[in-house]
């Protein structure tokens, strides 16, 4: 019985882990669900005739990918009712560094000590992709 709870428990995790690999927010108008958006790399690829419906970001969490934040914002331009989306580019935010030390004092045999200190930088590289929804005029 231990096994199978244990079991459970570690598919839900990976459930909720994979659910959350990739953050999105998105601002602009809904239409009734399309099928299969057309995707544009480029501006100069888009033909003319459409209204902008809103802008999406997607980010990557935990084990998530670039590729899997396109795939999120292919699906949320279906729910949206997008005709087309333009993908725009790869945005990076760099966290401030943090600096954690660390202290180690060591005594030797005739009195006296050795100190040692450590300093430790991190920084923190957060990805997004950034989308366009349009909708085309008919």
């Amino acid at each position: 019985m231990k096994r199978i709870t244990t079991l459970v428990c570690a598919l839900s995790a990976a459930c909720a882990v994979s659910s959350c690999a990739v953050e999105t927010t998105y601002i602009g108008k809904a239409y009734p669900v399309t099928d299969a958006p057309e995707l544009y790399f480029s501006w100069d690829d888009v033909p003319e005739g459409y209204e902008t419906m809103g802008h999406i970001m997607a980010s990557p969490r935990f084990f998530g990918t670039l590729e899997k934040a396109q795939s999120v914002i292919e699906q949320k331009a279906r729910e949206k009712g997008a005709d087309a989306v333009v993908f725009e580019g790869i945005g990076m935010t760099t966290s401030d560094p943090t600096y954690t030390t660390t202290e180690h004092i060591e005594r030797n045999d005739d009195g006296s000590s050795t100190r040692t200190a450590t300093t430790k930088r991190d920084v923190s590289v957060s990805t997004r992709l950034e989308a366009t929804f349009i909708k085309y005029r008919r």
